[in-house]
């Protein structure tokens, strides 16, 4: 078994190994998913090692590049994603093997980490890597229901998404400046990167609503019982005078969706909510020498995370 780092050539015969290794599911397998992932990325191309056995290939592992800054320090991180064994070979320990080859060759840059949100079918195996458990993502959960009274009788909210990119980069600036003068983990934001993240995806639906000083992605969630709004993006500058005209949009979204819950990681957003460790897990695997991300692999509440930064995509 060989191993060697993906091209362009070799995107037809991935995306056929991840049909062939995870079959068809809610989420499309396409060379255009594939490319809009992992070569479109504005963080940049994602790192991606095969494995081949005779020059047929059997084997893959993808990281996905990505941002987190502390203060002014930007650190280079990589998201776990798209992971495939030919059937053939499963239960040969590929998966193990390419994950900690590319772990050698990323890491090579001493300032990165990895991180991600596997499954409890996955999570044991990374764990046995080196990762480790953060927390579970915290979430605001507000009963949406309880407003729909008030909703169905008030003025309805025009909505729309008018910002220019160079308003939102505007706007960008000082949602990342604010972030900065802390010392919590957050993703630096740009324009080209909410319209690549929500606007541009084609793997999920978003509804993007923005204003001059502020922008929204959320998308419907469906359980086997209810429907749940989920916020993945909410970025402000004067949280106070915009935030009510926020909470409006999103009740007034709710009610017509027929969402029970709205959840988002914002606390103070609204008042009526229940908020706690709700979501998925979030592991990291430190690949520097230092002691610098010690707190940030230990306690969730050093990350300024919005949801769309940590959720699978």
């Amino acid at each position: 078994m060989t191993f060697k780092e993906s091209t362009e050539n070799d995107i037809p015969s991935m995306v056929d190994l991840l049909k062939s290794s995870l079959g068809e599911s809610i989420v499309k397998k396409t060379d255009q998913i594939w490319d809009y992932k992992h070569r479109l990325n504005p963080f940049g191309k994602s790192y991606v090692l095969l494995a081949e056995e005779e020059e047929k290939l059997i084997g893959l592992r993808a990281f996905m590049q990505w941002k987190w800054q502390i203060g002014t320090k930007t650190w280079q991180a990589y998201r776990a994603v798209d992971t495939a064994t030919h059937p053939d070979f499963q239960g040969k320990g590929i998966f193990k093997k390419l994950t900690l080859q590319a772990i050698s060759t990323v890491g090579a840059s001493q300032d990165s980490f990895i991180f991600n949100t596997p499954n409890n079918k996955s999570r044991p195996g990374y764990l046995k890597m080196g990762w480790v458990i953060v927390d579970k993502i915290k979430l605001a959960l507000v009963p949406s229901f309880l407003y729909w009274p008030m909703v169905m009788f008030a003025k309805r909210i025009a909505i729309g998404n008018p910002i220019s990119d160079k308003q939102l980069d505007s706007l960008c600036v000082a949602y990342n400046n604010k972030l900065a003068v802390g010392s919590l983990l957050f993703t630096p934001k740009s324009a080209r990167y909410l319209r690549w993240r929500y606007e541009l995806n084609p793997i999920q639906k978003y509804t993007v609503i923005s204003g001059v000083n502020w922008y929204l992605a959320f998308y419907l969630k469906k359980h086997k019982y209810f429907n749940e709004l989920r916020v993945a993006e909410l970025i402000s500058v004067n949280e106070g005078a915009e935030h009510k005209n926020i909470r409006k949009i999103l009740l007034q979204a709710a009610n017509e969706k027929g969402c029970l819950i709205i959840s988002c990681v914002d606390k103070s957003l609204f008042s009526l909510r229940l908020y706690g460790s709700y979501g998925p897990q979030l592991t990291f695997r430190d690949l520097t020498n230092s002691n610098e991300l010690q707190s940030y692999k230990e306690d969730i509440d050093n990350w300024q995370y919005q949801l769309g930064d940590l959720e699978l995509f």
